[in-house]
């Protein structure tokens, strides 16, 4: 069955279904990647007839498949995809589109979700582009692997929420229909609405870090729930952290103005100017305020981690999110160690990274798939 399954997916012929079923497969072992790995070389090189052997060798897999169809020599553009993907290391893992109800842990991890108000989820890959319109033909959003573009559409008057979930070590940028331009971080789930033409506010809920530009508009304030507070604006720049895993919540103003309210009394609020810090502390739950860098705070947007004077136990958190790994730290020394600095994560391996610490700070440390564990030196 699945030889039958790799030979329609490498012929083009295989349905998303049937494709998701032989990338499953492959995960399962190592020896099945590997098998993998050969049977795309023997088709490739069968292919082109360039080795007598392995033209054999196909045609004896071909015996195990129940039903074929011969290859025809029109598909040598497909060939040459297959070469590309095989050379770039099984990257078919990031260069899949499908939509399923239904996926697997796995594939949940490596893609940036978006989870539609009818129920429907798709994978967002990348090389996923796609352009929605409504029954009249204007475009009602516009989709790529790097961001979803929504615009204004007044014909509709109902109001309906979409959930974008990034995994970590990715980004997302969504554009809301009022032109409000969101910077997703790792690990971080955002609802919206598809159109704000029907509610007197325009609200969205965040968990996780999002870097907001907001479309002013007197008329709708802009309210971002995070947890039990509530944060309005009219029209700014800011950076919202809200993480469940923190015992915090914190919102940096770059421009403009915004207030920041618990939901359970409204007088429980501070309101900010630029270049400030607002921290909500879940459990004493209250606000306290800080003059700060903004600058430090929205690095990520560009691919940078700034810390300054941060223990190596909170950039450990952020190092987990942008790598996606886990980090276990047996030496307490190392934990309360602060440092300053700006570290290019989109340049970096994680190693590279730990390695800069080691300098200032000597450790071991072991690293198994996504689980690095530090020792006394």
């Amino acid at each position: 069955m699945i030889y039958e399954l790799i030979y329609k997916y490498l012929d083009n012929e295989a349905s998303e279904k049937e494709v998701l079923q032989v990338f499953n497969w492959i995960e399962e072992s190592e020896k099945n990647k590997t098998e993998f790995i050969k049977l795309k070389k023997i088709w490739v090189l069968s292919a082109s007839n360039s080795e007598t052997k392995n033209l054999y060798e196909w045609n004896l897999i071909k015996q195990k498949i129940p039903t074929q169809k011969k290859i025809p020599s029109s598909k040598k553009l497909k060939y040459v995809a297959t070469i590309i993907i095989l050379i770039a290391g099984l990257s078919y893992l990031t260069n899949l589109s499908f939509t399923t109800k239904e996926p697997k842990t796995i594939e949940t991890k490596k893609y940036v979700v978006l989870e539609k108000s009818s129920g429907k989820v798709e994978y967002i890959s990348e090389n996923n582009e796609k352009i929605i319109k409504d029954t009249l033909g204007n475009i009602v959003s516009k989709q790529s692997n790097k961001e979803i573009v929504y615009y204004n559409n007044p014909t509709i008057k109902t109001l309906t929420y979409n959930t974008i979930k990034v995994p970590f070590s990715k980004t997302y940028k969504v554009v809301l229909s009022d032109g409000t331009i969101v910077h997703l971080n790792a690990g971080t789930t955002f609802t919206y609405p598809e159109q704000f033409n029907v509610a007197n506010t325009r609200k969205v809920v965040l968990k996780g870090e999002a870097y907001f530009e907001v479309f002013k508009d007197k008329n709708k304030p802009f309210i971002v729930e995070v947890n039990d507070v509530n944060i309005q604006v009219l029209g700014t720049t800011f950076n919202v952290t809200n993480y469940d895993e923190d015992s915090f919540i914190n919102c940096v103003l770059k421009e403009g103005s915004v207030r920041l309210s618990a939901k359970e009394d409204q007088e429980n609020s501070i309101v900010l100017k630029p270049n400030e810090k607002a921290t909500w502390q879940k459990n004493a739950r209250k606000f306290t305020r800080n003059q700060v860098n903004p600058n430090n705070y929205d690095a990520w947007i560009n691919g940078e981690l700034v810390f300054n004077k941060e223990s190596f136990s909170d950039i450990a958190k952020k190092i987990e999110r942008y790598y996606d790994v886990k980090i276990i730290n047996n030496y307490a020394l190392l934990g309360s160690q602060v440092f300053t600095g700006t570290i290019k994560i989109n340049e970096a391996s994680v190693e590279t990274i730990l390695d800069l610490f080691k300098l200032d700070t000597p450790f071991n440390y072991i690293k198994n798939n996504t689980t690095i564990e530090i020792f006394n030196p």
